[in-house]
């Protein structure tokens, strides 16, 4: 009798327990909510970049004082070291086709480029004290 009476207590107990309301998937009711996305504004092309800044396509000696600054400083920047002063600075500038012109003054900089190796810039490269390039002889 007593098991009897004690399985009707608990039956009232959980009789007593509400139920737990089932929340709406968060997935369904945040991807509802959400604005969308704008598009991301599409790149400028060469074509369009050489129209705004012409001054890329001249060659070093065309360059005005502020230009030369400019392109000079990117290639001081860039890594690796590229150019330290405009003497150094020219024969890179004009040995870049417009693609790497570019990305040198608007884009990430210039990755993996190596300029050809010069008469001066092995003396200048030997004279800092610091190792050349692998392929790059003493000067003679």
């Amino acid at each position: 009798m007593s098991i009897l009476i004690a399985a009707a207590l608990l039956a009232g107990c959980a009789a007593n327990i509400a139920p737990v309301a089932q929340a709406p998937p968060i997935e369904a009711t945040a991807v509802a909510q959400l604005p969308p996305e704008p598009a991301p504004p599409p790149g400028i092309t060469l074509v369009e970049r050489i129209r705004q800044e012409a001054w890329i396509t001249r060659f070093w000696e065309q360059l005005n004082a502020a230009q030369r600054r400019r392109v000079t400083k990117q290639l001081r920047n860039n890594v690796p070291r590229l150019a330290a002063d405009e003497a150094e600075a020219a024969p890179i500038w004009d040995a870049l086709g417009l693609p790497e012109r570019d990305a040198l003054v608007f884009g990430p900089g210039l990755r993996g480029f190596r300029p050809a190796p010069t008469p001066a810039r092995e003396a200048a490269i030997w004279s800092r004290g610091s190792s050349p390039a692998p392929g790059w002889s003493a000067p003679r």
